[in-house]
């Protein structure tokens, strides 16, 4: 999994790429989406970006269930039918626009919800002069007129200090899949409900790492290990 500003950070790495030669949808994230250079206007590049930067970030899973698309609709869809579509945004976001075809046409990630109502985005193959074909990762500024939603991934949270029996659902649920990726023996079912499975999954982590912790939450220390993967 990983963090929304771990996204952002890699996204914004690409700034100022271009397709090459222009015009011809030549670009490394093409390439990497479908294994071979490719080229031509069968390929426009705005969702591949969006997939490779997540794959670059070991975070696959959290872009279109670790499937591929490179068709934005399809992305709008998905985040839909998972209860993950949101009509403002926020940092981290998958900004699916539309300029004038009825449809997601094009995407990219936001960087930061501005006060005024407007979002700032990094998008792949824009433009100052084509919004969606441009050939060039940008910073944009986007306004809700041509916002039709925000997809939201299951990002690991940037930081808990402690997560309890009464926190909220996420939290809960970012430390059950934590400890399911770090403990060794059976998962535990990630709801986001601390039962007694889950008492039992955080017990046997701290076991796993010689701690002699005794209690029921999840603490500083605990989560300070979650963030950093640590298995032992």
């Amino acid at each position: 999994m990983a963090k929304a500003s771990t996204i952002i950070k890699k996204a914004v790495s690409y700034l100022g790429t271009k397709e090459n030669p222009a015009n011809s949808n030549k670009v490394k994230f093409n390439n990497d989406y479908y294994g071979r250079v490719v080229s031509g206007s069968s390929y426009p590049w705005c969702c591949t970006f969006v997939w490779d930067i997540f794959k670059m970030c070991d975070a696959s899973d959290l872009f279109f269930g670790g499937k591929k698309t490179a068709y934005c609709p399809d992305v709008e869809n998905y985040y839909k039918k998972h209860d993950r579509w949101h009509s403002t945004g926020r940092a981290g976001d998958l900004c699916l626009m539309d300029f004038g075809k009825g449809r997601a046409s094009h995407i990219g990630i936001v960087e930061k919800a501005n006060s005024d109502g407007t979002y700032t985005t990094i998008e792949g193959n824009t433009s100052r002069s084509s919004d969606d074909n441009g050939g060039v990762v940008m910073r944009r500024t986007r306004s809700k007129s041509v916002i039709r939603g925000f997809a939201r991934p299951d990002y690991d949270p940037e930081k808990y200090t402690a997560v309890k029996k009464t926190s909220d659902k996420g939290a809960i649920k970012w430390m059950q899949k934590k400890l399911n990726s770090l403990t060794s023996g059976t998962n535990i079912e990630v709801d986001g409900i601390w039962g007694r499975m889950t008492t039992a999954q955080l017990k046997r982590y701290w076991k796993q790492l010689g701690w002699r912790t005794t209690g029921t939450y999840c603490g500083k220390k605990t989560c300070a290990a979650l963030y950093s993967n640590r298995k032992n």
